[in-house]
């Protein structure tokens, strides 16, 4: 009876680890797309169509911060091409077992996820729908 309880407690403690490291992956995975998102789009509504990129390499640190659980630094990266922004960040959970345990190849749980957001101009676009507006009348 000892011995098989051993077993189990053992693999009980295991599971419930194994769900609090997978729960920090989710939690970290969807906040660091909120995150890539928001300095996307924000971005993307500047006035100056020159200055999107140097904008958001400068708020993205600002804006991933320090809200995550059990990761290693979070890196972003932004990217335009036309009139999109794309937001690359990237960040891996630091989980205390090897990997052959976590059903993940030798990377380990590393997350990577990608914002895309339109470039527009708003003040360009009220100043046209005023003028349209103002053809209708």
């Amino acid at each position: 009876m000892t011995v098989e309880a051993s077993f189990i407690i053992t693999w009980t403690i295991f599971i419930f680890v194994f769900l609090i490291y997978l729960s920090f992956y989710s939690y970290d995975k969807c906040v660091l797309f909120q995150d890539s998102y928001a300095v996307c789009f924000r971005g993307s509504i500047q006035k100056q169509e020159n200055n999107i990129v140097p904008y958001i390499s400068t708020h993205m640190k600002e804006q991933y911060g320090r809200k995550y659980f059990a990761t290693s630094e979070v890196r972003g990266s932004v990217n335009r091409s036309g009139n999109i922004a794309d937001v690359i960040g990237e960040c891996q959970v630091k989980v205390p077992i090897r990997s052959i345990f976590t059903m993940y190849d030798k990377h380990g749980w590393q997350i990577r996820t990608r914002a895309r957001a339109q470039i527009i101009n708003p003040t360009h676009i009220i100043r046209k729908s005023r003028w349209i507006g103002h053809i209708i009348d």
